[in-house]
């Protein structure tokens, strides 16, 4: 008898065990880290591109967690949260940082970090997430500081490294970014992006793909920002455009059954 009731308990489990075929169905969150400077972190009234294309993530109806140190704007105020959408709450969480370069991010920089900016460098942050999908915008403050385009090239090289030991497996959509209208700023950003395919190129492994994501055209930093380098809402709404493009298409590539045709 008790041999027949540690049968029944072993085909019950067995019963309701999904099947690994099942298991492959069942999708976790998936973890997009928005990485960069000031235009990921963006200020006060205006929610950015993170709220834009959160938007179209909803709509795409894949479940996704942004993730990140940081879960405000900068100078963001009281009653300046971001709407609500189709009774969702925007997800805050980030890792924009309001005017740091590149060697900032690293932990490389030994001057003081301006108030509500933020705290650490990225080897401390991934010690408490590690994301899936990195959307990676960085440069302007670099060309700011004067920094060559080898330089900015090394440093965005060191960055995807450091998040590739974290997940091997990790999708980099990897920017030219925006045009600046300031003309010093925006010839070393043009020498800078004129690099990024070849970064791309050597950064890409056979389980990390590097995914060039094109922001330095049909964008005008005279239209599309509030001061000549913040991206407005319809700034946001074109970099949005291109980010989810590119998030649709790392998500074709790596998780069968989610693509972006679930609009």
């Amino acid at each position: 008898m008790k041999k027949q009731s540690i049968f029944f308990v072993l085909f019950f489990i067995l019963l309701v065990q999904p099947s690994q075929a099942d298991k492959k169905k069942i999708h976790k969150p998936i973890r997009i880290l928005c990485l960069g400077d000031s235009i990921t972190h963006s200020a006060g009234e205006y929610c950015g591109y993170r709220y834009a294309l959160w938007k179209k993530l909803v709509d795409l109806k894949v479940e996704i967690d942004f993730i990140g140190s940081m879960n405000r704007r900068y100078k963001e105020e009281s009653g300046q949260d971001c709407p609500l959408y189709k009774g969702k709450q925007f997800d805050p969480d980030h890792e924009g940082h309001w005017a740091w370069r590149s060697d900032q991010i690293l932990g490389m920089a030994a001057e003081e970090i301006a108030p509500d900016t933020g705290v650490g460098q990225l080897s401390e942050w991934l010690k408490h997430y590690t994301p899936d999908i990195v959307l990676l915008h960085l440069g302007h403050n670099d060309a700011g500081a004067n920094e060559t385009p080898e330089q900015m090239a090394k440093e965005l090289k060191d960055i995807i490294l450091l998040l590739q030991k974290d997940n091997p497996n990790v999708a980099v959509l990897l920017a030219r970014v925006i045009p600046n209208a300031k003309p010093r700023w925006n010839r070393l950003l043009s020498i800078l992006n004129a690099e990024i395919d070849g970064i791309a190129k050597d950064m890409r492994t056979s389980s990390s793909d590097v995914v060039v994501i094109d922001f330095s055209t049909g964008f005008d930093p005279f239209m599309d920002t509030f001061d000549g380098t913040h991206p407005n809402e319809a700034g946001s709404e074109k970099m949005a455009e291109k980010w989810f493009d590119g998030i649709c298409k790392v998500l074709d590539k790596s998780r069968p059954g989610i693509t972006g045709n679930q609009r």
